[in-house]
């Protein structure tokens, strides 16, 4: 039933690690919960790995905040929608823009609304994935206010931030380091409350009995929503082992693009050039690496294509081969490296 919870992973806000948010939770008796630290995602992979141990069902999603005001909260249906909600999170960050008030059109997302947030928005429609959340402290408040009438609306938003008056004192000290100021002089609305924390499974049931339907609507939500990552023994590696359709064509391909290269660094290619190609080429097809290198030029030629900045850098620029097809500047036969550096039959 909880749907915005917080680690330390919410930067100069949080308190404890996403494996305590998990075992509070299964003390409390809670079977899912959902991980949605503030601007970050950080701990999320972890939080799923984790939450089998903890036999708890894992929901992930962003806290959507511009510091301490909190303007709604994503949850990733699932893993298109913990992509779509990254990629969001990913476009405000790279060009430092401030997080909107209204969330976007989400197609595998669905948001929740602080109650409070409604009340000042005055928003009066919502889409079928939008959500007004209320916390334990806001039901006195929801049963004199018009948004009562949303029955089809209303799930629990039971923040879950400190566990402890200890934690609460260690996140005012984040928060005043966060606002490059005195604990003393501190606003209290910089800080979360001291009731935003973990209930148990039957407290929550009775602070929500005369809202019977809150609790059906957060269910009903968190049974929508299905995250799954690969782990251990169970991971499908996503690295690509071919560039090609076969690891012969890869290997005719690396050879080409050396080929076509060899003339542009070297005018006239002595001995000692042409041998040490013939290595590194051997080498690379011996130990499986004609991808790597084929897989990087691409990205260098993109980059190149596009104007980008971008440079071949630490052992890599061993390679004569990386600097003949274009991915170091750095030659490795006027300088005297070592291509054994970067790649050898020794290391694996």
């Amino acid at each position: 039933m909880y749907i915005n919870c917080h680690t330390y992973y919410s930067l100069r806000f949080g308190t404890f690690s996403e494996v305590d948010l998990l075992q509070l939770a299964q003390e409390n008796g809670i079977s899912t919960l959902a991980l949605t630290d503030i601007n970050n995602t950080s701990a999320c992979l972890n939080f799923i790995r984790q939450a089998k141990v903890y036999n708890i069902k894992p929901v992930v999603g962003i806290d959507f905040r511009s510091g301490a005001q909190q303007h709604f909260v994503g949850i990733a249906k699932n893993n298109a929608g913990f992509k779509e909600l990254n990629r969001f999170l990913s476009l405000h960050s790279e060009r430092k823009l401030k997080c909107p008030e209204t969330a976007p059109a989400f197609n595998d997302s669905f948001v929740i609304y602080p109650f409070e947030k409604v009340l000042q928005m005055n928003k009066t429609s919502f889409s079928d994935s939008e959500y007004i959340g209320v916390s334990v402290e806001e039901l006195r408040k929801l049963r004199f206010s018009k948004l009562n009438t949303y029955t089809d609306k209303l799930v629990v938003l039971q923040p879950v931030t400190v566990r402890s008056q200890k934690d609460f004192n260690a996140h005012r000290l984040l928060r005043a380091i966060d606002n490059n100021t005195l604990l003393s002089k501190l606003c209290p609305t910089e800080e979360c409350k001291i009731t935003d924390k973990m209930l148990s499974a039957e407290a929550l049931q009775d602070a929500f009995k005369d809202f019977p339907h809150i609790l059906e609507n957060t269910k009903q939500l968190l049974e929508r929503c299905s995250i799954h990552f690969n782990f251990g023994a169970e991971r499908q590696s996503q690295n690509l082992k071919l560039y090609t359709k076969s690891f012969e064509d890869d290997c005719q391909l690396l050879e080409r693009l050396c080929q076509q290269g060899l003339k542009k660094r070297y005018k006239n290619p002595s001995e000692t050039v042409l041998q040490r190609l013939k290595t590194e080429l051997d080498t690379i097809k011996a130990m499986d690496f004609v991808s790597f290198f084929l897989i990087n030029h691409d990205i260098v030629s993109y980059a190149k294509s596009q104007g980008y900045f971008h440079v071949g850098r630490g052992s890599g620029a061993n390679s004569i081969v990386a600097y003949i097809i274009g991915i170091t500047d750095v030659d490795p036969i006027e300088l005297d490296l070592y291509f054994e550096r970067f790649i050898n039959p020794f290391r694996a």
